[in-house]
């Protein structure tokens, strides 16, 4: 009995390992059609990236003589809503920026901004693709124009700064305190330069100075601006124009600028200049009020830079004007009194208290030539020259 349980033992042994190995069969060939499927999917993921990357080589074109916000708006709108992998876009942007050509490099570090402000993925596709490292490697290399050097360092910079935004990231922060410690110098930078600046909702730090925090709060508004809206801060600024071109074109110099009302209206023009500028930025695919809003930019900076050209020459005036006052005045009082006692003939009684040899050889040649005059010269005047007669006598003589 003991050898028929061994041998049914045996029996099912052999059976489990053959079902064994059909089973290893079975498992080898679905992972060779998982192996299949997978390649598959990475050929579409290929076409994905091929996608992108036109998309990005189209933002970034080295004929562009501007940023194409259209497009870059358009490159956001794919990645928020996953038509394209957001990690092709991040891609093509990281050989942009590796190109050595400066027009494509300012155009892929703008493209950059724009996707991590705009998109929340961007962060962290940016960081898991070393984008970063590349960025220092542009900033290190000495052949990196200018303009790009500093725009690759304010977005560093503003990264880093963003500590609170950023924290599951720190490779932000890592690679601005690794600039700063090699005394990388940082060019200065506006708050449009913060980033994320839509996402989320507290981007405005609790330490910074008030007035910044009113001008970000302010500009976390602009984006969200119906038409209407929009229509109505474009009314704001053209009157705030107006009005200060008004007064400072009417009004006498000083008194406009010492003014509340111009002071006030000054700074309505700098807050609507804001609003304007931010408008400009969001509304890069509606070309109508793009335009409008640049123009009124222009009369903006034009009202505010006069206000600024009158400040200065006041001041400037206001000094100047005592140094002139005494130059022209002492120099010339007596050399031309000198001038004109030269020119006037003196009677012989005036010139003898001076005491002169011509004025001797004068009365001389008048004895000479007209003989002694009776009358015109007084008995003093010839009691004054009874010493000089005797030697005029002799020279006669002679």
């Amino acid at each position: 009995m003991s050898d028929n349980l061994m041998e049914k033992v045996s029996a099912f042994g052999e059976k489990l390992k053959i079902e064994g190995v059909e089973i290893g069969k079975k498992m080898t060939a679905g992972m060779n059609s998982m192996s299949f499927k997978m390649k598959e999917l990475f050929q579409g993921g290929v076409g994905g990236s091929n996608q992108a990357d036109k998309f990005v080589e189209e933002a970034t074109s080295e004929t562009l003589d501007q940023p194409d916000w259209a497009t870059n708006l358009e490159i956001c709108d794919m990645i928020n809503s996953e038509r394209i992998n957001s990690v092709d876009f991040i891609r093509g942007i990281k050989k942009r920026i590796v190109l050595k050509n400066p027009r494509v490099q300012y155009l892929s570090l703008v493209l950059l901004e724009t996707c991590v402000k705009n998109c929340e993925k961007a962060f962290s596709e940016v960081a898991a693709e070393r984008v970063l490292d590349e960025m220092v490697k542009l900033i290190d290399d000495p052949q990196t124009v200018v303009n790009n050097r500093n725009k690759a360092l304010i977005l560093i910079e503003a990264w880093g700064e963003s500590a609170n935004e950023l924290r599951y990231l720190p490779v932000y922060e890592e690679t601005y305190k690794s600039l700063k410690s090699r005394g990388i110098r940082f060019p200065g930078r506006d708050d449009e330069s913060l980033a994320p600046i839509f996402t989320p909702a507290r981007t405005v730090a609790e330490s910074e100075v008030i007035s910044t925090r009113s001008q970000e709060v302010h500009e976390h508004q602009v984006p969200v601006l119906s038409a209407e809206q929009t229509k109505e801060e474009f009314n704001v600024a053209r009157n705030s124009i107006e009005l200060l071109s008004t007064v400072l074109s009417s009004s006498p110099q000083q008194d406009a600028l010492q003014d509340d009302l111009t002071t006030t209206l000054f700074q309505q023009c700098h807050q609507s200049q804001l609003t304007v500028q931010r408008i400009i930025e969001t509304e890069g695919d509606n070309e109508a009020v793009l335009f409008e809003a640049l123009n009124i930019n222009d009369e903006i900076q034009k009202v505010l830079s006069k206000y600024e050209e009158l400040k200065k020459p006041s001041v400037a005036h206001a000094e100047a004007e005592p140094a002139m006052i005494p130059v022209a005045v002492e120099p010339d009082e007596s050399p031309r009194l000198s001038k004109e006692d030269s020119l006037i003939r003196k009677s012989a009684g005036s010139r003898i208290p001076r005491g002169g040899e011509n004025d001797d050889m004068m009365d001389d040649l008048d004895e000479m030539i007209f003989g002694r005059k009776s009358g015109a010269t007084s008995e003093a005047g010839q009691d004054g020259n009874k010493k000089p007669s005797q030697p005029k006598d002799d020279l006669i003589s002679f």
